[in-house]
């Protein structure tokens, strides 16, 4: 058990801990991350030396700056990391991210990001790209028996995923054929009718859905009648344009999928339903598995890092974790094969771990030894219940707020005897009294609607609990600073709101930060801060270097002039302002227009224009798609790179969510984030254009 006995803290306390998501606050690791902690602290999961209670918190932060990220990381204190999502990302920030000596927990697939660490502080929470193509390659050869394969290449990022897969193929002893599409310029009704003429059991597509979607469309069109597999059938750019008659049937591979039938991923999807309103991916169902692993590995003699690296069977909603049998930063060797129904729908076909297919309907997903097998136990009749956690607490009544009258090991079942009206705590009958599990915690079977309401008992009076008292010394603290963009080449001022939280005053101080680009170095005195008072002061210079976001940090009681007692010394310099500092613009705002051209920059020369079907750049004007920028507020000018602006036309199904980078008429670089755009309509976007 952790020890937290030496921090003098008393047996009451409940202590917190960390784990950040470099993420989006409503992207899929970020809602994995949370339901986990959720299960995790409802079930009192962890607990410190002295019997307390440690929660986990997540803490999430965009992906879209991984400077700030990290940055961001650090200041959290997080205990371990989930994210990057993506191999690009990883291998871009690997040596800063190994910098925070915390395990980083990432879904990125691809094979050769792993080999660049050489800290054992990296893991990897899904199947790596080449164990999902040995799985594919096996149920296609072994499975269905197919003998002549088809691969059509329509970008060159797919190369590497195309190259395992014929390996994996070649491994087995088939081969595969494949033709390499000018993304460019596809002529892709003469691959279609070529493929249709060719002897092709299966046909492999890869590349990006909306040249993958018109494309299978014009095979099915030709006379194809083979199998096809497209690994990106969930995403809505590809369902959008092929008819959902002609969606069943397609094969995929994944980590996980929603359909997997085990109790674990069963329970997750519901429960994950519940929370966000839709049903999770791959990711999150990683992040979920990466939540609970951290806080397995809370519990041993070794460090996070390096019991997460000898986990032994862990049950996970991907299937059994196993790193201790894996190679090194390997957490999961699980991979579906899954196939679209008549509604469109994945469901798995095929399940395997550690290279073998598994049955899918096999249970528990952990492979017991003999000394660990339990006696087996008669399956209640009605309405059941099978506790899915490791421990659950059993409580007086439905809430947390309720005692805790006794705990449930995993894997036991009981007859549930009635619920709340709204099914979210159930009772049983436990050691003679009434027991109250919350529903979410485990799996059920049966006819709900058959259970009787039960009325719970009165809600205890909570004990009062003691509010520490505020320091007697005086506490100099930074609350906020602002504004989130600094100008270069111009003056500038950034507000820092402090506050004296002691309760005495404090006398004169100073307030200092060394600001970049540029290392520009300013400071401020304040004469007086009277106990809980606050106030607002300015830090100004002007900044001069390459655009980009900073961090920095502001420092209060900057000679130490203030006696603040050993806790508000040590807040004096925590604060990190997190910033962008970018050149001046031209123009900037939201903008609402119909069909038409529009002048951007004011020069007198369109810049766009928007035909109800496509966004068009006039003149020498360019536009190119800015991936990991999806929000305008994080681009800056130097982030533009005009070389790369060579599209000009983009249609409308490709403006959602897009950030797109711009080269005006007159050589001007801008940015504009469409947010809102209608076939044969009005075109909304907001966007910035540079001096």
């Amino acid at each position: 058990m952790l020890g937290f006995a030496p921090l003098g803290l008393r047996a009451a306390a409940q202590y917190t801990l960390r784990i950040g998501v470099i993420d989006f606050a409503d992207g899929s690791m970020t809602k994995g991350a949370l339901l986990a902690a959720e299960h995790i602290n409802s079930a009192r999961q962890i607990n410190a030396a002295d019997g307390s209670a440690i929660e986990l918190t997540v803490v999430d932060t965009p992906p879209d700056n991984m400077e700030i990220a990290i940055a961001n990381m650090r200041q959290a204190n997080a205990i371990a990391v989930i994210g990057p999502e993506t191999d690009s990302l990883l291998s871009n920030y690997m040596s800063q991210l190994q910098a925070l000596n915390i395990p980083i927990m990432t879904p990125a697939t691809g094979d050769t990001v792993l080999l660049q660490d050489n800290t054992q502080r990296i893991f990897r929470i899904r199947a790596r790209q080449s164990v999902t193509n040995n799985a594919l390659a096996d149920y296609l050869v072994n499975t269905l028996n197919i003998g002549s394969i088809r691969t059509v290449q329509l970008d060159t990022s797919s190369t590497g995923n195309l190259i395992t897969f014929a390996n994996a193929l070649s491994a087995l002893g088939s081969r595969l054929s494949n033709t390499l599409v000018d993304e460019t310029n596809p002529d892709l009704d003469a691959v279609a009718r070529d493929i249709a003429e060719s002897d092709a059991d299966l046909v492999a597509l890869y590349g990006p859905p909306l040249l993958a979607a018109p494309l299978y469309n014009q095979i099915l069109a030709a006379g194809y009648q083979g199998d096809v597999f497209y690994d990106q059938t969930d995403n809505p750019a590809f369902a959008n344009i092929v008819p959902i008659n002609a969606l069943p049937g397609i094969i995929a591979t994944a980590t996980w999928s929603p359909s997997l039938p085990n109790d674990a991923s069963e329970a997750f999807v519901l429960e994950f339903a519940r929370a966000f309103g839709h049903l999770p991916d791959a990711v999150a169902a990683a992040s979920y598995d990466a939540t609970q692993a951290v806080a397995a590995a809370l519990v041993g003699a070794g460090s996070i890092s390096q019991n997460l690296a000898s986990l032994r069977p862990f049950p996970g909603v991907q299937g059994e974790l196993n790193s201790a049998n894996m190679l090194p930063g390997e957490l999961s060797s699980n991979t579906v094969v899954t196939r679209l129904n008549q509604y469109g729908t994945a469901y798995v076909v095929a399940y395997y771990r550690d290279g073998e297919q598994v049955a899918i309907n096999e249970r528990p997903l952990v492979r017991a030894t003999p000394t660990q097998t339990p006696a087996p136990t008669p399956t209640p009749s009605g309405y059941t219940l099978t506790i899915q956690s490791a421990v659950q607490n059993v409580r007086s009544g439905p809430g947390l707020q309720f005692e805790t009258i006794g705990q449930l090991q995993r894997g036991t079942q009981a007859r549930v005897l009635g619920a709340t009206p709204d099914y979210s705590w159930l009772v049983i009958d436990f050691r003679g009294q009434w027991g109250w599990l919350a529903s979410y915690l485990v799996a059920t079977f049966g006819n709900r609607n058959l259970l009787p309401v039960i009325q719970p008992p009165a809600t205890p009076t909570p004990v009062p609990t003691s509010t520490p008292a505020p320091p007697q010394d005086p506490d100099l603290v930074v609350l906020h600073a602002g504004p989130p963009r600094l100008i270069l080449s111009q003056p500038m001022s950034v507000n820092i709101t402090l506050r004296n939280q002691g309760l005495t005053a404090a006398g004169p101080f100073a307030v200092a930060a060394t600001f970049e680009p540029g290392g520009r170095y300013v400071g401020v005195n304040i004469p007086w801060l009277d106990a809980s008072e606050q106030t607002t002061v300015q830090l100004s210079a002007t900044l001069t270097g390459a655009t980009g976001p900073q961090s920095v940090i502001i420092v209060v009681d900057l000679n130490q002039q203030v006696s603040e007692g050993p806790a508000g010394e040590a807040n004096n310099s925590v604060y990190a302002y997190n910033y962008i500092a970018d050149r001046a613009f031209l123009a900037t705002g939201a903008l609402t227009i119909g069909i038409g051209s529009i002048d951007l920059d004011g020069y007198g020369i369109p810049d766009l224009d928007w035909t109800g079907a496509d966004l068009v750049v006039q003149g020498d004007g360019g536009m190119y798609l800015m991936n990991y920028f999806s929000s305008i507020d994080s681009v800056h000018y130097d982030a533009i790179d005009p070389s790369l602006a060579n599209l000009k036309t983009l249609p409308v199904d490709r403006l959602a969510n897009a950030t797109i980078g711009l080269r005006t008429a007159d050589g001007h670089h801008g940015v504009l984030k469409p947010t809102n755009a209608t076939r044969d309509g009005a075109l909304t976007f907001d966007y910035r254009v540079y001096r």
